[in-house]
Formats: C-alpha cells, sequence, structure tokens
C-alpha cells in the first residue's frame, strides 16, 4: 500500500491510496473526496492520507479490521484508543527504507529507544487524522441502520474518548536548530559559480543552484514559491527588477505530480539588478539549451540524465541541491530550507533598527539645537514603529494576519533577550574568576 499523486485532465493533483496490486482504495478516496477535496490543499491530503495508511499498517500487525466492527456495531474502546496512541509514536521509517515487509509495530513498541520514535507534535497530528477518518467510516457504515440516532450518539462519545487521548504537553515552539548569520553567509560564497568549495562543478549547474538560494536570500519566499516561478513572472526593469509570486494551484501546464505552490498571498518583491542581469543569462543562454525546457513555462529546470529540461522538483531541491551544499562545512548542518526565510526577516529587522537608531540620533540632535520642532515632528514620522513593521512584514512575506508576521518579530526578540542572557552569564562568570583569583593571591 503506497500513496501516490496523480494528475487529472483538468490539472487538479489528486493524491490517492493504492494496494500493491494498482487498485484505488476505497474508503480513503471517498473521505478525501467528501471532507477533504473542496478545499483542501495536496500536501494536507497526502498528510491525511499518510495517516490512514498508518491504522491500516496498526490493523495489520494487530490482526484487526476496524471498518468490518463497525459494521457489527462494535466501536472503540479505550484499549484500542491507547493501542492506536502508542502506535502512532513510532516512527515506521527504519523498516520502509529496507524492506517492503510489513513491520511488527507491536514488536517494535517494546524498544523504549526514543531514536525510534516521532515527537508529541507529530503524534498528535497523525492521531488527529484518524479520528476524523474513523468517525466518517463510522458514520458512513451506521447512518442507515435502523438504530442510527443511537449509533450517531455512540460515534460522537467514541470521538470525544479517542480526543481525551490525544498527548497533551504540546508545544508551539519549534525544536529546530538555526544557523547563524555567519554561517548563511558563508554559505552564501561558497554557492557562487566559480568558488573553490562549491560541490557541483558543472557551470550551468553552479549558476541555477546559485540563482536558486539568491532569489530566497534576497526575498524571503520559500523553496517552493522558488521552484513555481515561471518566465512571466519576472518584471524586466532594469532600475527595479521584480519577482512575482502567483498562485496557481493545480496548474495543467505544470508537469510535476507534486506542484510547488504558494503557501501565501500573492505579492511582487523587488530584487537587486545584479540578480536579475544573472537570471535573465541563465534563462538565454542556458535553460534555452535544454529541449523538454520548451514544453513548460517554469524557470528553473532539471539538468542531469534524461529528464534535463523538466521542472525541477521539490525533492530534487533538498536533495540534489542543498543535501550536498550542507556536507561542504560543519557550520552548515543546521542550515535549514525555511532557515533563509527566517534570516530574511532578522535581517529585515536588523535594517528597521539602524534606521530607527539613526532618526533618533538626529531627533536628539534637532532637541539639543532646540527650536526645530518641525523638524522633529518630521524626523518622528519616519521612525518605523511595530505597527508599521508587521504590515510591511506582511507584505513582503505575503502573509493575510498580523499573526504571522508578529512571529518573526517574537523570535527576534527571544534571539535578542538569549544573547543578552548569555552574555549576562559570562559577566558573572568572570567575576566569580577575579574573586577567586583575589583570594589565592591572599
Amino acid at each position: 500500500m503506497s500513496v501516490i499523486d496523480e494528475i487529472f485532465s483538468d490539472g487538479e493533483r489528486r493524491p490517492l491510496i493504492v494496494s500493491d496490486d494498482g487498485t484505488i482504495d476505497f474508503w480513503s478516496t471517498l473521505y478525501v473526496t467528501a471532507e477533504l477535496r473542496s478545499d483542501g490543499k495536496q500536501t494536507t491530503i497526502k498528510k491525511e492520507l499518510y495517516s490512514i495508511k498508518l491504522i491500516r499498517t496498526w490493523e495489520h500487525s494487530t490482526g484487526r479490521d476496524l471498518l468490518e466492527e463497525f459494521r457489527r456495531q462494535k466501536l472503540l474502546d479505550k484499549d484500542t484508543i491507547r493501542s492506536i496512541k502508542d502506535f502512532c509514536l513510532l516512527s515506521a521509517k527504519k523498516g520502509s527504507r529496507k524492506s517492503k515487509k510489513v513491520v511488527n509495530f507491536t514488536r517494535l513498541a517494546k524498544i523504549e529507544s526514543p531514536l525510534n520514535t516521532v515527537d508529541k507534535t507529530y503524534q498528535y497530528q497523525r492521531m488527529l487524522g484518524i479520528n476524523h477518518y474513523l468517525e466518517f467510516c463510522a458514520w458512513e457504515i451506521c447512518k442507515f441502520k435502523p438504530n442510527a440516532s443511537e449509533l450517531r450518539d455512540n460515534i460522537d462519545k467514541m470521538v470525544i474518548l479517542f480526543k481525551s487521548h490525544y498527548p497533551k504537553g504540546l508545544s508551539n515552539i519549534s525544536k529546530v536548530t538555526h544557523a547563524e548569520a555567519s554561517a548563511f553567509e558563508h554559505f552564501m560564497q561558497v554557492i557562487r559559480t566559480g568558488h573553490e568549495d562549491n560541490p557541483f562543478k558543472n557551470f550551468d549547474t553552479q549558476l541555477r543552484n546559485y540563482l536558486q538560494i539568491a532569489i530566497l536570500y534576497w526575498t524571503g519566499c520559500r523553496p517552493s514559491e522558488v521552484l513555481a516561478l515561471t518566465l512571466d513572472d519576472i518584471i524586466h526593469d532594469i532600475d527595479e527588477p521584480k519577482l512575482c509570486f502567483i498562485r496557481r494551484h493545480d496548474d495543467i501546464n505544470d508537469p510535476r505530480p507534486l506542484q510547488p505552490t504558494l503557501k501565501t498571498q500573492e505579492r511582487d518583491i523587488e530584487i537587486p539588478p545584479a540578480l536579475y542581469s544573472d537570471l535573465e543569462y541563465y534563462i538565454r543562454k542556458v535553460r534555452s539549451n535544454y529541449k523538454l525546457s520548451k514544453t513548460h513555462p517554469y524557470i528553473f529546470i532539471s539538468q542531469k540524465g534524461e529528464s534535463s529540461g523538466i521542472a525541477m522538483s521539490d525533492k530534487n531541491f533538498s536533495s540534489g541541491v542543498m543535501a550536498p551544499l550542507k556536507e561542504v562545512s560543519k557550520s552548515f548542518e543546521n542550515i535549514q530550507r525555511r532557515g533563509f526565510r527566517i534570516y530574511f526577516n532578522e535581517r529585515f529587522s536588523d535594517q528597521v533598527d539602524k534606521h530607527n537608531a539613526k532618526i533618533s540620533k538626529q531627533i536628539q540632535e534637532a532637541e539639543a539645537r532646540g527650536g526645530e520642532t518641525e523638524n522633529i515632528k518630521r524626523l518622528e514620522e519616519q521612525i518605523i514603529r511595530d505597527g508599521k513593521e508587521i504590515d510591511t512584514r506582511m507584505r513582503i512575506m505575503g502573509h493575510s494576519s498580523p499573526t504571522s508576521s508578529r512571529t518573526y518579530l517574537d523570535r527576534r526578540v527571544t534571539r535578542i533577550a538569549k544573547k543578552i542572557h548569555k552574555e549576562m552569564m559570562l559577566d558573572t562568570s568572570a567575576t566569580v574568576r577575579e574573586i577567586k583569583d583575589a583570594r589565592k593571591e591572599k
């Protein structure tokens, strides 16, 4: 059993669960069609399907058939839910890489090593998806039975019972360690064409990879948004060139089963003229040399093997671009795909702070001179306050809510606070050492 991506004739991406013989799974397809298809994104639906695949694996390992039990009006009890909860905590990666055989998770559950488990947030997401799916199936099976009203009440109780077993103590704080600014700047040097540490030796590949990373660096967009750029998304203005980030979900012209798309609002972002010139060169002198590049409008293409010229996939970017680059230096190991978006926001905050500091200094000087009320008022209007900064960040990042933009502001404040606290600890340690040294001298 596997999860695949089908492309319909109208361009719609439809994730499906298929059995080993290629048969499409009925119940998961019905669930997606009825509950998720109307407004669910491709990636969201796939996550739900992986949760359904997980519960099927649990059934296989325990010899259970929950849908058949629902037909007999037997719903989930506490012991069953606890078993599913424990199962959702286990990682299936270890068993899925080397063999297609079903892993006995009941046996693996006895192993207490944290290396074999997922975190609570992932466990929660799995259980959430399974609960929704089982509720849907239970009601579809039972709604035409004579005692349907009673069964509806029992199904609601089952759903509540399942929810009560969701993992507790979840945190919204990301545990991912982000690289320091120095690592990102070193990374940007290595990715340049001709750099001695660049792991890619072909110029065409070096140029493509540099352009992709440079767009992440200068715009703060996501990698999927870079891969979704088309030839028409470039605003050809020599002085103020821009890139247009456009929503094209289920684009019939996109041959990729897993289509890279925008997660945020559409927007235009200015890029440096030098980057624009390099991008133009890549399109005219490099991309045009690949025959298959003429079959689609997407800027960045695969440049290796039989697939040369097709639109570059998200997986190719992760494994074929980022992975080799991260192996160049140990300082690169914490550079994540999304890290460029975070680092862009940190640099943006730095520029805002510098601007405000400069204006504040001018205000102080004007106050010291005296008699410049109008000038001081004008200068105060140039101060970028939190509200204005968040509005600007929303426009650049494509956020539809101020809350999303405030997250980056809060992250910066937290990082500065940690840095100050660390400096305080170092000062304290230095003071303690001086006291100890003084005592020894006595």
